[in-house]
């Protein structure tokens, strides 16, 4: 398959998915434009335009769209739903058996756990895609975990996942049943980066960067330094902020140095705000901006990586490469304990409250509470337990630097 030239592709305003683009072997422009699930492998109309000059290309391309019969081709496509195929069938059985045991109250009970807790993480998703479903099942784990849940009632939570996609497969909808955390998994905690091993990571993806001109890998060493300097949740929800979404505060006392915000929606809130470390401000951001200065980007189009339209894809790949990285620089488990690329938001919670900043000022930035910082970050952090140790013996250790000056 012949190699699409990047700097070629122009999308055109109002046209939805419509662009122009070149392959690296081809002098001629091609069109592209999204029709249905069902139309191709992968959802498009391609076409060859035998123009070679961009405006003719342009007034081609837009011909073609709009003369394209789409409808015929929605209409006949299945709507993939999660819920619908899956989980509506699988909660009817359950009540017909709790029914027969003359218990209905113990499936409305297990319906309404997935309902609070479970849908909104597997409703986006194409089920068909076993990597998609296992990445929901991982952002389910971590969140049970966040809103402090006991180990066996998540335990408990998972079983009714399992029994679901058992059902699915049985009845040919799911095509593999799912992989979930075990219970030794879902016991354990999950370390956090330390700052060296952090720019150890970001310069190794620099590094892939360079061997592979692979805009990919240097835009995710971007990713892990925007998750390392807000409280945002590292997956899907930077992922989804767009453009428009991004604000300058003006601070009177730093009249020079104004305050970078974004607003965004996250698992706990519809609308959250989360201001950025000013290193990342200054340092990071403008050449992010400068990076896609010729694709004709604008306000409704995603912050980070807004050529690629399929999110969860998307994050899939820099989860895999994420663990592949940090596996290949011996930095992915600490005292055998996994560190995925979600550790980058512990790293960022235990680093500000080490650096004396009041844990509900850490948690509001942050989306959660200081229960929750409490029970799933600080318990196990040893730098959070030496700092406390040591201001907890505070007199010991100022006893200790007077002797041997």
């Amino acid at each position: 398959m012949p190699k699409i030239d990047n700097t070629s592709i122009r999308e055109i305003k109002n046209c939805d998915t419509l662009r122009v683009f070149r392959y690296e072997n081809s002098k001629n422009y091609y069109v592209s434009f999204y029709v249905s699930k069902s139309y191709s492998s992968n959802f498009m109309h391609i076409k060859s335009l035998r123009v070679k000059d961009y405006k003719v290309a342009i007034k081609l391309a837009k011909e073609i769209y709009r003369s394209f019969d789409k409808e015929s081709f929605k209409k006949i496509e299945k709507q993939i739903s999660f819920h619908n195929d899956i989980a509506v069938p699988f909660f009817k059985s359950r009540l017909k058996k709790y029914i027969a045991k003359d218990k209905p109250q113990y499936a409305k009970k297990e319906e309404n756990r997935y309902l609070n807790y479970m849908r909104h993480h597997f409703d986006d998703v194409d089920y068909r895609n076993n990597e998609y479903v296992e990445n929901a099942i991982e952002e389910l784990h971590i969140e049970l975990k966040e809103r402090k849940i006991k180990d066996t009632t998540i335990s408990k939570y998972f079983n009714i996942l399992n029994q679901m996609f058992n059902r699915a497969f049985k009845n040919s909808i799911l095509p593999v049943i799912p992989e979930l955390p075990s219970t030794k998994r879902i016991n354990e905690e999950r370390p956090m980066y330390f700052p060296k091993e952090i720019r150890q990571l970001v310069n190794a993806f620099k590094k892939e960067y360079e061997i592979t001109n692979d805009k990919f890998y240097d835009e995710v060493a971007d990713l892990i330094q925007f998750c390392r300097s807000s409280g945002v949740r590292p997956g899907l929800e930077p992922l989804k902020i767009k453009r428009f979404q991004t604000r300058f505060i003006n601070d009177p006392d730093n009249p020079s140095v104004p305050v970078l915000t974004f607003q965004l929606k996250t698992k706990t809130k519809p609308s959250h705000t989360i201001s950025m470390h000013p290193d990342f401000t200054h340092n990071i951001y403008p050449r992010m901006m400068s990076r896609y200065s010729e694709d004709n980007i604008n306000a409704e189009d995603y912050v980070f990586f807004p050529l690629e339209k399929n999110r969860d894809k998307l994050y899939q790949r820099i989860s895999k490469n994420f663990t592949r990285i940090s596996q290949n620089e011996k930095l992915y488990y600490l005292n055998d304990k996994e560190r995925p690329f979600y550790s980058i938001r512990h790293s960022f919670i235990t680093n500000r409250i080490n650096k004396d900043v009041p844990i509900q000022l850490v948690a509001d930035a942050s989306s959660t509470s200081s229960a929750v910082i409490q029970s799933n970050y600080l318990e196990h952090d040893e730098t959070t337990i030496l700092n406390q140790h040591k201001r907890l013996f505070a007199d010991k250790y100022a006893s200790s630097t007077r002797s041997k000056k």
